[in-house]
């Protein structure tokens, strides 16, 4: 095989910079940051920092969010060309370079379309109030969950290729299985949350009712007002605890799976 992905040949002149640091790029992006801006945006909107909802004149959560998909999206594109310059601009084939390797370069070039149709939609979103927001939201929505969740197979799909990361392949496929239950444990956990969150909305809406149709006394209502207020904070520590675990437990995994990366040969 005189494919460049095949970076276990044996040959001394060989160069492999080029796919390790595509694979550094991609993993860092859709393993750390990917993750992170899209829990942001789905658990996040609500945050509180320091008793503030806002950074730079926009909350919290979106200011964070497009910052880090921004991110994504240029270092996805960095790590599809860096790629695209070591296979010299040739598409790989299933005749050539197997079966692993052509489904993970479909599927790659599905993220890529995800994350470049992402960023076209953020420039041209509409306002709140327009009759188009609800159909951005699906679609802005919908791309960013298929290219995450189409990012966890394309990296089995390499790892398990062992004519393609040789060396302690074990540990690769341990990495990602433990990536992707994390994955799944944190936002059962933040829906946990969410749930509560929820709960404690509703509970609001129905005391305040109750307010106006009682002749409560100053105190009892000063009482509750500092129950609910007690009960969101406690709601979001545990937010950011969840967004400050996630953030360990992807960077442990990461590099890790970087390091493995950069010693084979």
């Amino acid at each position: 095989m005189n494919s460049p992905w095949y970076i276990g040949d044996p040959s001394p002149s060989k160069d492999e910079s080029l796919v390790y640091a595509h694979g550094t790029i991609m993993v860092i992006s859709w393993m750390l940051l990917a993750s992170t801006g899209i829990l942001f945006a789905r658990y996040g909107r609500h945050l509180r920092i320091s008793g503030r909802r806002k950074l730079l004149g926009d909350t919290i959560w979106f200011q964070l969010h497009r910052f880090i998909l921004c991110m994504v999206t240029v270092a996805t594109l960095l790590g599809f060309f860096l790629i695209l310059i070591k296979e010299k601009g040739q598409w790989v084939s299933v005749a050539k370079d197997g079966g692993h390797i052509f489904a993970h370069s479909v599927l790659g070039a599905i993220i890529v379309c995800c994350a470049l149709l992402q960023a076209w939609l953020a420039l041209f979103r509409c306002n709140t109030d327009s009759s188009f927001r609800q159909i951005f939201n699906w679609l802005h929505r919908s791309m960013g969950y298929l290219a995450f969740f189409l990012s966890i197979p394309t990296i089995f799909l390499i790892v398990t290729e062992s004519k393609v990361l040789p060396m302690q392949q074990d540990g690769l496929i341990a990495i990602l299985s433990l990536w992707s239950a994390w994955i799944v444990i944190v936002v059962i956990l933040f829906e946990i949350v969410e749930y509560r969150d929820r709960l404690n909305s509703k509970m609001g809406i129905y005391r305040v009712a109750q307010n106006e149709l009682m002749d409560q006394t100053t105190s009892l209502r000063r009482k509750m007002d500092h129950n609910d207020g007690a009960n969101i904070r406690s709601l979001n520590e545990v937010k950011l605890f969840l967004f400050l675990l996630h953030i360990i437990v992807a960077i442990s995994l990461t590099i890790p799976l970087v390091v493995i990366i950069w010693r084979q040969n």
